[in-house]
């Protein structure tokens, strides 16, 4: 900055106005640059994701790794396929597919071989199936590093 000073002293007005016009150029083109890309769902659920616990929501009742007794993860690859994890044993294999519930904004269904239809949504790190509406289950999961 102080070098930015030193030069705007020394120059004539319509070069200090090109030269900021420039930098206050270059600066916008580096904040933008540094936007996080829009990914969609079908991106965003790409990877691990490990139990962190399950509610049902009209009994009261919740399960986690430690009260259960064992770990659960999930891992979605871009090929469609999903894989079942119970400490860290690999438990089924599945395809699955991804579509928009239209009934319910900002939540998706996830179809395979071992579940039917089953509703969700992701907030950051957080993938979370919710099947409450039919006196079902909450699950969450959070994103693996």
């Amino acid at each position: 900055m102080i070098f930015v000073a030193l030069i705007l002293n020394r120059t004539s007005i319509n070069t200090k106005t090109n030269l900021l016009k420039y930098l206050s150029f270059v600066v916008l083109t580096i904040l933008m640059s540094c936007q996080k890309e829009n990914k969609t769902v079908p991106e965003m659920i790409i990877g691990k994701w490990e139990w962190v616990k399950t509610i049902i929501p009209y009994g009261g009742q919740q399960s986690n790794p430690q009260t259960s007794g064992f770990s659960k993860s999930l891992e979605f690859l871009k090929d469609g396929i999903m894989s079942e994890y119970r400490n860290d044993s690999l438990i089924a294999t599945s395809s699955y597919k991804i579509q928009t519930d239209p009934s319910t904004p900002n939540y998706y269904v996830l179809t395979n071989s071992t579940v039917i239809g089953s509703h969700f949504y992701v907030v950051d790190d957080s993938l979370i199936f919710n099947e409450a509406y039919v006196d079902g289950l909450v699950s969450s999961y959070i994103r693996k590093k």
